[in-house]
């Protein structure tokens, strides 16, 4: 069943020729429990229906922002999601990302790859787990998708703001270095600017503090980095 469920795919594209006959066969030919649609309505309409865990998206879709889809799915949701786009410049991967897609894929893209992708990221959506934030009442939850506050309060993470939280959450209570911090969003999006960071936590801290009603407890260390702690 476990099984099972890691391979349930939603596949969707507009391209009919390429869904149909290309991705959908492709990916059960992977072990994929693939199905296909071709809107974001008929995506919206499959997962009410069914408990999709994986989701390969065209982000330029009729009638509707492939981007926004992202981050709506990501405030609702842990699934998977990898973008197959023929948008491939740096700033459609960079906001693709940022918006909170795990993987941005462009076309004409291998199948071999795509399932690759999929596999790797069906091990991360099937281990998600709830953890605390150092001694705090702070949870990250959904795979580190969604901020829990103390009273309850849950606060969507974009792709840089839970690959900050989860770095600091498994360096604490021992302060992260600042450089540590940028490689490892680096690592994840391309181009990110090292001078963006301080203003990433910045913008984290009004966003934790209008959703939440709280102060979130992400400390600086002088000369260090930073850390999770309630001192």
């Amino acid at each position: 069943m476990v099984e099972s469920m890691k391979g349930n795919v939603l596949v969707v594209d507009d391209d009919v020729r390429l869904r149909d006959e290309v991705l959908v066969p492709g990916l059960k030919a992977f072990g994929f429990n693939a199905m296909g649609v071709g809107s974001a309505a008929e995506l919206y309409r499959s997962i009410v229906i069914e408990r999709y865990r994986l989701l390969v998206l065209d982000i330029a879709l009729p009638n509707e922002d492939g981007f926004k889809i992202i981050s709506q799915l990501r405030a609702l949701s842990d699934i998977g999601i990898v973008v197959l786009s023929g948008l491939d410049s740096t700033a459609h991967r960079v906001r693709g990302l940022i918006e909170g897609a795990d993987v941005y894929l462009t076309k004409p893209v291998n199948v071999e790859v795509l399932a690759a992708s999929l596999h790797s990221l069906s091990r991360r959506v099937g281990n998600a787990a709830s953890y605390e934030l150092a001694s705090t009442d702070w949870r990250l939850e959904a795979g580190g998708w969604r901020l829990v506050a103390p009273n309850g309060a849950i606060i969507p993470l974009s792709m840089p703001e839970r690959l900050l939280l989860n770095r600091l959450a498994a360096s604490s209570p021992e302060p992260t270095p600042r450089a540590a911090l940028i490689d490892e969003i680096a690592a994840a999006i391309p181009g990110f600017d090292p001078g963006r960071l301080e203003m990433l936590i910045h913008r984290l801290r009004l966003k934790v503090a209008k959703k939440a009603g709280e102060e979130l407890p992400l400390m600086s260390v002088r000369r260090v980095g930073y850390t999770l702690t309630l001192n």
